[in-house]
């Protein structure tokens, strides 16, 4: 025993000992989207992105709801094979007389039972239950299929009996089933391309081999709008024109983006609107959209976003953007004259009801606990004031345990209120009660409101199923929301782990530009992968993004945009403008940064691949902010830009410079000390505190606190300690071989 105490304190000192300088690993990869497989018969609740379900007896419910794939045509012989474990614990006299009675678990689907299962022993149960085709028609509004299980024990009320039901997530469906063209009318756009199923969606956008800057822009524009009205939830890919395969053809959506004559493939499509010798023959100077079905696989569509000329395809992209498709004399084409970008804000918006967003009454039945979610959108670069409250009208019935039952207010996961039911809220068809919505609660873009009832009877073992429990959230339930402005200008942005702020200041993603490297796949990739995660955050009514070559940036519009630069340095015009004012600028015909004002400069090979991101203030108007996202490698550009991308590496990104590897972001602010001969020339920026717990110190020699200063003698302090202890383990050790054993 003693021998293992002491050689657990050596193995904690070498612990101690060892150095801390690890990079953290990074979560995004810069390799090639891999689509989805989205035929499988088969599917877990993992695939429903579900965790273990627990009911605890007498009575509990859960439910669940998944969607089926629209081009998914059902054929009978459906199946859920349940995978539970099931404890039940009885007093020894019942064991003993061998009437052990757990209760029952009913399965319903859609509302409809299809199986009553006996739970009459403890230990691994596998159940399969068959499904009817019909009830797995949906009846939810939107199409989702609801699957519910009831757990009910009343034994346990009766004698002293526990029960604990888990349902695992390896429990799955087989559900047979046709692949069926999807229906492409465009007026249920973003469907089918993206229809909120059991399996992620996903798109690959193709480009013109040599496009202009204006079907680049496009093609920003396209995946800003197609993330927003997904939710963030789709996979895009992108690859050029020539770079389509019969692989890559037929194993996602497709949408082609540029003008008529840069995209040849279009030629081998049987489109409503044919191309002629490049051109759209009766479209003139009109935006085009089309889908029709791949003819490369039955279940998949191809969406084309083109024109005649560079205007018209971008007049198009603006319009697919909106999500709202108006088609033409035929359902799957839509001609556009014209895109009005201004942005309509109804004042009545501040003081809506819940019917008035879209929102029916609601009624929450049942023992157990409810939830209905309501959407609200908080305009990018405004907030809620101090007066936004939540005004809910509700009313409940008098059989309800008023002490174990109430409403429960949560938004955007932060609980903001509660309400406790009582005879006098029973007594009143209609009672309103105002939650305070905090400012700090709400965010920019979509805000998610929760409403939880938990309902539970007068008595623990009344029948679950008993009618009379309800609560009733009526459609006249008001949210208030006064909104003020929420300026945002450099100084407010100290880091680039302030991004996306202020590129989506403007929801419309109007004030940004991209400024990328011409004949480079890799830099459009990026740009067009970052404006679909701007779209998805900013959820803009439209998106209207400007792109620029390095080459071609006029002077007019440099001091109108918020710039995202993005290839290598030595291959772009613009970066010879700014390099000077760069944190770490990059020597002539050179993709690799200086890296003089890293704490501890380091002897790297030019060959090692290396991103960087750096942040500026625009020299043309410092109300603006640049970010260039490059590297001296591919690789490294992909890096630079997947740390903008990883929410969990922005963190690290503490300053204005960060070189980015494939196991390290290090950042550092240059500001702090650049000019430190001349304090007139430091910006009057606030560095967060935890600017200190970085992987590599931002603080320069010769300005460290006196806490940093007293660190080496703490550290000898420590393993003087640490030495003393082991001395003492050691010497107690051997005495104690030495001091004969009494007996």
């Amino acid at each position: 025993m003693k021998k293992s105490i002491l050689s657990l304190i050596i193995f904690s000192v070498c612990l101690l000992l060892l150095p801390n300088t690890i990079g953290s690993a990074r979560g995004i990869q810069a390799n090639p989207v891999v689509m989805p497989v989205a035929d499988e018969t088969s599917f877990t609740f993992v695939q429903l992105r579900e965790e273990e379900l627990r009911m605890f007896g007498p009575f509990a419910t859960e439910t669940l709801l998944f969607g089926l794939p629209a081009n998914w045509k059902l054929l009978e012989g459906a199946q859920l094979e349940l995978n539970m474990t099931v404890a039940i614990q009885n007093s020894t006299t019942q064991a003993e007389a061998g009437s052990i009675y757990g209760g029952t678990l009913t399965v319903t689907i859609n509302g409809i039972p299809v199986a009553v299962l006996p739970l009459n022993q403890s230990g691994a149960v596998t159940q399969v239950i068959s499904i009817p085709l019909d009830v797995l028609r949906p009846l939810r509004e939107d199409g989702r299929v609801e699957l519910a299980f009831l757990l009910s024990s009343s034994q346990a009320c009766l004698i002293d009996q526990k029960m604990d039901v888990v349902i695992h997530s390896s429990s799955r469906f087989t559900i047979p089933h046709e692949i069926v063209q999807p229906d492409t009318n465009l007026a249920n756009f973003p469907r089918p391309l993206y229809q909120d199923s059991i399996f992620v969606d996903s798109a690959r956008i193709v480009i013109p081999d040599q496009p202009t800057a204006a079907e680049l822009q496009a093609a920003v524009t396209v995946a800003a709008g197609l993330q927003a009205r997904s939710g963030n939830s789709m996979l895009i890919d992108v690859v050029s024109s020539s770079g389509l395969t019969p692989d890559n053809s037929a194993d996602s959506h497709l949408i082609m983006v540029g003008n008529a004559g840069s995209l040849p493939a279009l030629y081998q499509l049987l489109l409503p609107l044919g191309v002629n010798e490049g051109q759209f023959a009766s479209a003139g100077e009109s935006g085009v959209l089309q889908m029709i079905s791949s003819p490369w696989s039955p279940d998949r569509v191809i969406l084309v976003v083109s024109g005649n000329n560079d205007q018209a395809t971008i007049k198009a992209a603006q319009a697919l953007s909106t999500g709202v498709i108006r088609p033409n004399n035929v359902s799957n084409l839509a001609l556009i004259d014209d895109v009005n970008d201004r942005v309509y804000i109804n004042e009545s918006s501040v003081d809506q009801t819940l019917g008035g967003l879209g929102y029916e009454s609601a009624t929450f039945e049942g023992r157990g606990e409810n939830t209905e979610t309501y959407q609200f959108y908080i305009p990018t670069g405004q907030t809620v004031t101090a007066e936004a409250y939540f005004e809910i009208s509700i009313s409940n019935s008098m059989l309800l345990n008023y002490s174990r039952s109430g409403l429960f207010i949560v938004l955007n996961d932060k609980p903001i209120g509660s309400i406790r039911l009582s005879d006098d809220t029973a007594n009143k068809p209609n009672n309103r009660v105002r939650i305070a919505v905090p400012p700090s609660a709400v965010r920019p873009g979509l805000n998610f409101l929760d409403v939880t009832a938990v309902l539970e009877p007068l008595e623990e073992c009344a029948d679950p199923n008993q009618a009379g429990l309800f609560v009733t959230l009526w459609s006249d339930s008001r949210l208030y929301l006064p909104l003020g402005p929420a300026p945002v200008n450099t100084i407010d942005v100290p880091d680039l782990g302030g991004y996306p702020i202020p590129f989506v200041q403007v929801p419309e993603l109007s004030q940004i530009a991209f400024v990328l490297q011409r004949d480079n796949f890799d830099s459009w990739r990026y740009a067009i992968q970052l404006a679909a995660d701007l779209g998805a955050t900013s959820d803009g009514v439209i998106f209207t993004p400007t792109v620029f070559y390095a080459d071609d940036v006029p002077e007019a519009a440099r001091s109108i945009y918020n710039l995202l630069v993005i290839g290598f340095p030595s291959k772009m015009k613009f970066m010879n403008e700014i390099n000077d004012r760069l944190p770490a600028p990059f020597p002539a015909d050179s993709d690799t940064a200086q890296e003089s004002e890293l704490q501890v400069v380091y002897q790297i090979d030019p060959q090692m691949p290396a991103g960087y991101l750096e942040l500026l203030p625009s020299p043309w108007n410092p109300e603006n902010l640049i970010i260039t996202v490059l590297g001296n490698s591919p690789l490294g550009v992909s890096w630079a830009a997947d740390a903008l991308l990883d929410e969990s590496a922005r963190p690290k990104l503490i300053g204005n410079f960060a070189v980015v590897t494939d196991e390290q972001v290090i950042s550092i602010d240059t500001r702090l000390f650049a000019n430190e001969n001349d304090p007139a020339s430091l910006p009057a920026v606030v560095i967060p505190s935890d600017v200190i717990a970085t992987d590599v110190a931002s603080t320069p020699t010769g300005t460290r606190t006196s806490a940093s200063a007293l660190l080496p003698i703490a550290l000898v302090v420590t393993v003087f300690l640490i030495f003393v202890v082991i001395g003492i383990a050691l010497y107690t050790n051997r005495k104690s071989k030495l001091t004969p054993n009494k007996k």
